[in-house]
């Protein structure tokens, strides 16, 4: 079943019990209503005759029945009955057959059902009014209506508010059907967009429109398909470009073991044959250590162990191991700190290795000089490293910290993906841009405490 078939039962067996409920109070409620409503006219008429024949002087003349006879014939049927002293009968609307029961329910004083005014008068109920006549107490005008004519009103009143009921509530279940057809139709669009994600064709997603929650899923349904689209070209890539890096140092030492095996290269070429063999394999080992590392860095969770280390002591033993480095390229390094001295919450070798790749990938690219910048805020410390090289070209700065993305002095391109993937990891972000004079600034984030207390 549709889930806005399901939704518009739903809603309708819903407004079916509310009506239900509804049409049944106004069915109870609806004949003491009418009750009072009677027994207030009745008063009403009754008394206004007696007012203007209420004279203990005169006699009750055939004009006044007349009169009284007409006030009520408009009305439904109301029976009178009109008592004089001892309780003799001056005018009646009663059958005889019926007359002595009135007058032994007078007698009773009324046999009283829930209501004192609700007669019980043989099989029949009666609201009725019983009214001093005359200003005595023993001469009484008593007018009763049946309440069988009331249940009657009632159950056409009751008949014509369940029609309008259920008119109302066919017209809002129709209203309903197509107000949520409106609301499914993005769901049932996303639900193609995401067989496209299931299938793997994340390129062919297309953004949904709608409204309110619709509209945030279907703005994550998308970006999600951004994301895995462009994931999977990044796997592409990664796949060619490490087949690439792993093919050219094979084939030399493919090249090199077969002319040896060959007798091609004797003597001193032989050697330098072997020399090429070991450097290409040493060259090897270090790629696959570092695809080895980084697949780790973004899958294992128990690589890091994390604790309170000074910022400036892990940048100092940084520079320490690549001094060599420097004197060889002639590069100085200056590490400045701009506050008191951050104490990082991290893993100490992760964070020193990613230091060693930034750093040694500013060395590669400085003209002369390079700074270490040191700052500390609340939650998190900066590290900042700026050198006086070329830059970076903007083609390539967007995908720098890519697998196998290097400049035209980089190495394998692996040592930036994992520095970025030992700060993220490590609760940080790192960036890059290029400087306002020149050279490039890599821009580390790192947490100064545990996740739990950021």
């Amino acid at each position: 079943m549709s889930l806005q078939l399901r939704i518009t039962l739903m809603f309708g067996l819903l407004l079916l019990v509310l009506t239900s409920i509804s049409a049944s109070l106004i069915h109870s409620f609806l004949l003491d209503n009418l009750i009072d409503q009677q027994k207030n006219e009745l008063v009403l008429k009754g008394q206004t005759w007696i007012d203007k024949n209420n004279d203990p002087t005169e006699s009750v003349q055939p004009e006044s029945i007349a009169e009284l006879t007409r006030l009520f014939v408009s009305n439904r049927k109301v029976e009178i009955l009109l008592l004089g002293k001892k309780k003799k009968v001056l005018y009646t609307t009663l059958p005889s057959s019926n007359l002595n029961q009135w007058l032994d329910v007078l007698d009773r004083k009324a046999e009283k059902r829930k209501d004192k005014n609700i007669w019980i008068v043989g099989d029949d109920d009666y609201v009725v009014v019983n009214l001093p006549f005359k200003n005595d107490e023993k001469q009484r005008l008593i007018l009763g209506s049946p309440v069988r004519g009331l249940k009657d009103v009632r159950l056409e009143l009751t008949q014509n508010i369940i029609i309008v009921l259920l008119i109302g509530a066919v017209s809002t279940i129709l209203l309903s059907f197509f107000m949520t057809k409106s609301m499914v139709r993005p769901l049932n669009q996303l639900e193609k967009e995401i067989k496209k994600v299931q299938f793997r064709r994340f390129s062919e997603v297309r953004h949904i429109p709608a409204r309110g929650e619709i509209s945030e899923v279907s703005e994550s349904v998308y970006s999600m398909a951004q994301e895995l689209d462009r994931f999977h070209e990044i796997q592409r890539q990664f796949l060619q470009n490490a087949s690439h890096e792993l093919k050219t140092p094979l084939m030399s030492i493919q090249g090199y073991a077969e002319g040896i095996r060959d007798g091609i290269f004797t003597d001193k070429s032989a050697e330098q044959g072997l020399d090429v063999i070991v450097a290409e394999t040493n060259r090897l080992k270090h790629i696959v250590t570092d695809i080895i590392l980084l697949a780790k860095l973004e899958s294992e969770e128990d690589l890091f162990h994390a604790s309170f280390y000074s910022a400036s002591e892990l940048v100092s033993k940084a520079v320490e191991r690549l001094h060599p480095l420097t004197v060889q390229q002639n590069v100085t390094i200056t590490v400045r700190s701009l506050s008191t001295d951050p104490i990082l919450y991290v893993d100490e070798d992760k964070i020193l290795q990613a230091l060693l790749n930034i750093v040694g990938n500013a060395l590669r690219h400085a003209d002369e000089h390079i700074e270490i910048r040191i700052d500390g805020g609340k939650r998190h410390a900066i590290i900042e490293v700026i050198d006086d090289g070329e830059g970076i070209p903007d083609d390539l700065l967007p995908h720098l910290f890519h697998r196998f993305v290097k400049g035209k002095s980089g190495d394998v391109g692996l040592g930036l993906a994992i520095s970025r993937a030992i700060v993220e990891r490590s609760g940080g972000a790192v960036d890059v841009r290029n400087g306002t004079v020149a050279g490039a600034v890599f821009r580390l984030t790192l947490p100064l405490r545990p996740p739990t207390q950021s």
